[in-house]
């Protein structure tokens, strides 16, 4: 499982309608304990910790952009499908206002620095881009 894109999907991503909007659907998965580099202070705390610091930068940005978390929440259970398939904590809709503004969101200086946390914090993910024209006026 992974954490980020391939570079055949980033390719892709890039190669698509930069002006288009989006919602990218994120299903997560938290370490028990997040995984800092040794010497980290304040490192002792779960994954889902470790993520929400990332999560408190990254919702800023995203704001700069022109986009907003459309709804976040922690998982209850798999309704369809195999349970130890995909064992998710939480999953989040966060709209963009196109993939340019999500490129320019990843690319700020404030963003890389909180990535670290998202990168203690997480087991895997799973990230689907959807089209995002339904909520571009909203």
């Amino acid at each position: 499982m992974a954490i980020a894109p391939t570079q055949d999907q980033l390719n892709r991503f890039m190669k698509a309608d930069q002006d288009a909007p989006l919602v990218m659907i994120n299903l997560l998965k938290f370490k028990e304990k997040a995984e800092y580099p040794a010497g980290t202070p304040d490192s002792d705390i779960s994954g889902a910790e470790a993520y929400g610091r990332y999560g408190a930068v990254a919702q800023k940005k995203i704001e700069e952009v022109g986009g907003r978390i459309v709804w976040s929440a922690p998982q209850h259970m798999v309704m369809i499908g195999d349970d130890a398939d995909d064992e998710y904590d939480a999953a989040a809709l966060v709209f963009y206002p196109s993939r340019a503004a999500f490129l320019r969101m990843i690319a700020m200086p404030d963003y890389q620095e909180a990535a670290k946390h998202r990168e203690a914090g997480l087991a895997f993910q799973k990230l689907l881009q959807c089209d995002g024209s339904a909520l571009a006026g909203s």
